[in-house]
């Protein structure tokens, strides 16, 4: 069927996959351009720019997405107006001590009091991308995934293309004007995405009637965005502390700051990439199925059909990817960035790809089956249990010390969802929540 899981699976993967090439592509002339210790430094404003989308935009991203998938499109233009306007209020609460602030929190944080240009110009980037991302789930949870796909191809592109041109072109005397000119670029290209979802639903949904009843619905949205959200801000909050302490951990371990500086921005331009290339494939089927999933619960059908091809999917990617990667990873690594990569950092990089491979699907089942309350505290649990690794490995054993605490971090996050969701199809009490007070629901068959 045109409109089936796989089909938007399909749809998702072939748009990730162009997404990832690109993504090379623009990665190794950024290597090119850049210097290492400005890729450094745009690695560290990314950790401050991951925690602001945390607070903003990830929950409320799960939210939208889950009651679209349950909400009658008569309603969707109300849900819409819910989650843009949660999202402004979160985003100026979240954005306010950051634009007061700016200099002293690029000194602190950063290490560098220059970068308050482009943290400011981060704060436009994020209320930019917030817009999209409301959109981009409304269009998830009705099953409109070509227009996703679209949207972030023609939004990456132009982001790509921006980039290159204002460095090569401006050519910046210093790391802080690099970063600006790529905070730039990534502002400009959300104008893209914004206009192309915006257009796509008002023909979508901008002629439909709405209900008389027109009541927002803050309370069914933050019900999910909250748990949702503080997730999102405990796993960030915990990766941007051990990220932003890399670099003092690493030089207690007997290395330079120039030289910490620059092994960082080579894993994240490099490595870290490499490994992630099957989230193309991972990544689409998460964003598919938690909605989906999310759709047979208030349907009272079974999803265990649904999970369990998941997994397989996940499990099959994930082999692939360690037996064609670790081989040729020298040499992709070469011959797309111009940088090499320590085999053994990169094959303990590709094991923790590997969990996480697995707990992005048993997340996404997880909030599909509305259990964000249990995927907050199994995340808290996980993250620090992986930052105080990090903190007591990397000053003995440097990276093989990060690489090993992020693994059996995330291994243990993995192993608490995999035991929640086993719990929760067995006894199939997502059912109790949805079902129809006039019907029995059916277990699940044995």
């Amino acid at each position: 069927m045109k409109n089936s899981v796989p089909y938007r699976v399909l749809m998702l993967f072939c748009s990730n996959s162009l997404l990832t090439l690109m993504g090379f592509a623009y990665r190794a002339a950024l290597s090119r351009t850049a210097s290492a210790s400005a890729l450094g430094l745009n690695s560290l404003l990314s950790q401050l720019y991951s925690i602001i989308v945390s607070v903003c935009i990830s929950g409320l991203n799960v939210g939208a997405a889950a009651l679209a998938a349950r909400t009658d499109e008569s309603r969707v233009r109300v849900l819409t107006k819910t989650a843009l306007l949660a999202f402004f209020s979160l985003w100026a609460a979240a954005s306010l001590p950051f634009a007061l602030f700016a200099r002293g929190l690029s000194a602190a944080l950063l290490g560098e009091p220059e970068l308050k240009p482009a943290l400011l110009l981060m704060l436009i980037c994020i209320f930019m991308t917030g817009v999209e991302n409301m959109l981009k789930s409304i269009h998830m949870g009705t099953g409109r995934v070509k227009q996703c796909a679209a949207s972030e191809l023609c939004e990456q592109g132009v982001r790509f293309a921006l980039v290159i041109h204002l460095l090569r072109s401006l050519k910046s005397s210093t790391d802080p004007k690099t970063v600006f000119f790529i905070m730039l670029g990534m502002t400009l290209s959300e104008l893209v995405s914004v206009s192309f979802l915006g257009v796509s639903y008002f023909l979508s949904f901008g002629t439909k009637k709405e209900k008389p009843h027109g009541r927002l619905m803050f309370r069914e949205l933050f019900s999910i965005a909250v748990p949702a959200s503080l997730t999102a801000i405990a796993s960030t909050v915990f990766a941007s502390i051990g990220a932003l302490a890399l670099p003092k951990l690493l030089v207690s371990n007997g290395m330079s700051t120039g030289s910490a500086l620059s092994e960082i921005g080579v894993l994240n331009t490099a490595a870290v990439p490499l490994t992630m290339l099957p989230m193309a494939l991972i990544g689409a089927a998460a964003a598919v199925i938690m909605p989906e999933i999310s759709k047979y619960a208030s349907e009272n059908r079974d999803p265990a059909k649904l999970i369990r091809g998941a997994f397989i999917m996940t499990g099959a990617a994930g082999a692939a990817a360690l037996c064609l990667l670790i081989p040729l990873h020298q040499r992709l690594s070469n011959a797309l960035f111009a940088r090499s990569v320590d085999s053994t950092v990169f094959v303990l990089l590709m094991l923790k790809a590997l969990v996480i491979y697995f707990q992005v699907t048993s997340t996404a089942v997880l909030n599909g089956l509305m259990k964000q309350r249990t995927v907050l505290v199994f995340a808290v649990i996980g993250e620090a249990y992986q930052l105080a690794l990090i903190l007591l490995l990397v000053p003995v054993f440097g990276l093989t010390g990060w690489c090993a605490g992020m693994i059996l971090g995330e291994l243990s996050r993995l192993l608490l969802n995999l035991s929640a969701i086993k719990r929760e199809v067995k006894k199939g009490g997502f059912y109790e929540r949805d079902m129809i007070k006039s019907e029995k629901p059916k277990p699940f068959a044995r």
